[in-house]
């Protein structure tokens, strides 16, 4: 009989080893479930505390201006990002912005975020842009009339805005019609004025008064420190004795390396007889092309055309892009905006294989087309003895009536400024 009950004690040790393990396993469940109703209930309360409070709750903001998206969080209770640095202002129109706050618990295990969204509005307030107007226009009684002939427009956000023409021109009977044009953009804005067209039988005789400089001259009057003197030339200027253009004072030569037309790029056929002269006299050089492209595609393609004429070699000064064909802008069907954005496009493919680029405009483009003209390098064309442009500007071309020895007729007569 005691052999028998010693052996049933292993047995019963068993089933309480294995009750204790079940009441452990069962603590273990309702520890665990109570630690995640814990977290779950840290988590939602964290979730329900993300907020955000905005500067405005729908704000207005100008079309293509910088609106960088952290400038509309006034507060937050926690971490802010948007899912854009900056609000979309390229278009016209009402648009929203998400935000995603976020708040780190227990060292990153747990990581409530709440998406929040900021609704906007990009409008346009500017009206259209009256490039110029030929007010008097004199016109040669039996051929065609077109007013885009006399007339350039464009806008900053619209790249067709409307024209309407008020009056009638005959083009067979002689005498003087006036006309009221108005341009008006998708957004409304409205630019209008008055002009006149004369239709004549002959058209009248212009005498050219224009005084020509002397290149020392120009020197002369425009010498000071840190400033030197030089001329840009193209294919206008034909042949070129450059040791001669030396002799006269000439420090440098910026020469068009080419100009695009219809979607082509073509080369200035003086472009390399002109850099092959000028280094040989030991001339500083710089280069400038003269386009009208109206894409992106067209303006990239461009660059790197111009790295591969160039072959390796780095001018003295930085790649000029000049765009000035502004006396029939509207037929590019390009905004302002979008025009800025081909100068954008140029400088970051000459960037990428080391070029610097700079913008060659005049001083009215400069005021009413250009856009960064204060951190752009800037060529300014300014035909006067002296400037009231009021931006930044490292080289000036002053005189489109320069005279040098070297050059048969006139040549642009530039000053460059040493800004160190």
């Amino acid at each position: 009989m005691r052999s028998d009950r010693y052996k049933d004690e292993p047995v019963k040790e068993k089933k309480k080893k294995r009750g204790a393990l079940k009441v452990l396993l069962i603590l273990i469940l309702l520890l665990t479930a109570a630690v995640a109703g814990t977290a779950a209930y840290i988590y939602k309360s964290a979730y329900d505390s993300l907020s955000v409070t905005f500067t405005e709750e729908a704000p207005v903001v100008e079309f293509g201006g910088s609106y960088p998206a952290m400038s509309f969080v006034k507060e937050s209770d926690g971490e802010t990002v948007s899912e854009s640095d900056c609000l979309d202002a390229e278009t016209v129109g009402s648009k929203e912005l998400s935000y995603t706050v976020t708040k780190s618990l227990f060292g990153g295990i747990l990581n409530p975020e709440k998406e929040f969204t900021l609704p906007y509005t990009v409008k346009d307030s500017i009206p259209p842009l009256k490039i110029w107007s030929w007010d008097d226009a004199v016109l040669e009684r039996g051929t065609e009339f077109d007013i885009n002939n006399v007339i350039a427009y464009g806008d900053n956000a619209d790249p067709t805005p409307l024209l309407s023409v008020d009056g009638k021109v005959d083009m067979n009977k002689s005498g003087k019609y006036p006309l009221h044009v108005k341009v008006t953009d998708s957004s409304g804005n409205a630019t209008e004025w008055d002009l006149s067209v004369e239709v004549t039988d002959e058209l009248p005789s212009y005498e050219d008064t224009t005084e020509r400089t002397k290149f020392a001259d120009f020197v002369s009057a425009n010498k000071g420190k840190g400033r030197s003197f030089g001329i840009d030339v193209s294919a206008w200027q034909d042949e070129i004795n450059f040791k001669a253009v030396k002799k006269a004072g000439c420090e440098f030569v910026i020469m068009r390396i080419g100009y695009t037309s219809d979607g082509d790029i073509n080369i200035d056929k003086t472009f390399h007889r002109n850099l092959e002269g000028a280094r040989a006299a030991g001339l500083k050089t710089g280069i400038y092309l003269y386009s009208t492209d109206n894409s992106e595609e067209l303006v990239r393609s461009s660059a790197d055309w111009i790295i591969k004429t160039l072959d390796g070699y780095t001018p003295d000064l930085p790649i000029a892009f000049d765009w000035e064909d502004f006396g029939n802008y509207q037929d590019y069907d390009m905004s302002f905006y979008q025009l800025n954005r081909l100068y954008d496009a140029f400088a970051d493919e000459l960037a990428k294989k080391g070029y610097g680029c700079m913008l060659y405009s005049s001083k009215n483009y400069l005021e009413q087309v250009w856009e960064k003209t204060d951190i752009r390098p800037v060529w300014l064309a300014h035909y006067t003895e002296k400037t009231d442009y009021k931006g930044p500007y490292i080289l000036w071309q002053a005189s489109c009536t320069g005279r040098i020895s070297g050059i048969d007729g006139d040549v642009d007569m530039d000053i460059l400024y040493n800004r160190n």
